[in-house]
């Protein structure tokens, strides 16, 4: 039985704060194969019914992409991605599911695909709990996306007065002041953040998990081992640019997003 969102809100993240299994069911919604490890890779073990979707392939439609990584194709590629994932996981869960969606979008072009994404959100998501997805933070195009698609998901359930869970974030990164930051928050006046600093033993399974994501060396090593945070997400104004940082892919590129943020926005 599904409980309101308040009251999953303050159990996920209280049970999160003091390191203990979370029993609600919770959805983890992510870009890409490795945002899942990044974000929360050291705290996953404590979600005890979880269900992750995986929005992109994390393949790129150019094939430059996939040749530069490696690869022949850009099947091949995402075919490897997904590979990593499940390694990573096997690290970080010991492959424990309740549910695993992969929407199979190519990586980049989420906002293309956002009506068909928002409709499988609602269906997949009005059984759990609470939702944890990426922050609206002008970082990459296709976290920004994800962030509107489980907002845009979870008003809808809550218009049709279905159950809507919790919205809840994990870090990704964005640039301040200049500066890329990773594994924090843009603050967001009035939205209290935890910090859950990992154990060695939850620090040690993270590196192990970035060292299955074989393809994204280059990429991973801008993160590192230390404390997670989470937060309740703040209700996005996506007709806006993302509040308080610079956007890391460029005005004109956003001004395409909400572009499409406006033509499935109920």
């Amino acid at each position: 039985m599904t409980i309101d969102p308040a009251t999953a809100r303050e159990r996920v993240l209280g049970a999160l704060a003091a390191r203990e299994p979370v029993n609600l069911a919770v959805a983890v919604v992510t870009a890409h194969p490795d945002d899942e490890t990044i974000g929360l890779g050291g705290v996953m073990a404590h979600l005890r019914d979880l269900t992750l979707l995986q929005l992109t392939d994390g393949a790129p439609l150019d094939p430059a992409f996939a040749a530069h990584a490696g690869f022949p194709t850009r099947q091949a590629y995402a075919a490897a991605r997904r590979g990593e994932l499940v390694d990573a996981l096997a690290v970080l869960i010991e492959g424990r599911f309740t549910r695993q969606a992969f929407y199979e979008i190519p990586d980049g072009r989420l906002a293309d695909h956002l009506a068909v994404v928002v409709e499988r959100l609602v269906e997949d998501l009005i059984c759990v709990d609470a939702v944890l997805t990426h922050p609206y933070e002008g970082g990459h195009f296709d976290h920004d996306a994800a962030a509107f698609a489980v907002q845009e998901a979870c008003t809808r359930l809550a218009r049709q007065g279905s159950h809507a869970p919790a919205r809840l974030e994990f870090t990704s990164y964005h640039r301040l002041h200049g500066q890329l930051r990773t594994g924090r928050f843009l603050d967001a006046p009035g939205v209290p953040e935890i910090v859950v600093p990992l154990t060695p033993e939850a620090a040690r399974r993270k590196e192990a998990a970035f060292a299955c994501h074989r393809s994204q060396t280059g990429n991973l090593g801008l993160f590192g081992f230390g404390p997670e945070r989470f937060r309740p997400a703040p209700i996005y104004d996506v007709s806006q640019p993302p509040p308080g940082g610079d956007v890391m892919y460029g005005l004109d590129v956003w001004q395409g997003l909400r572009r499409a943020f406006a033509a499935v926005e109920s």
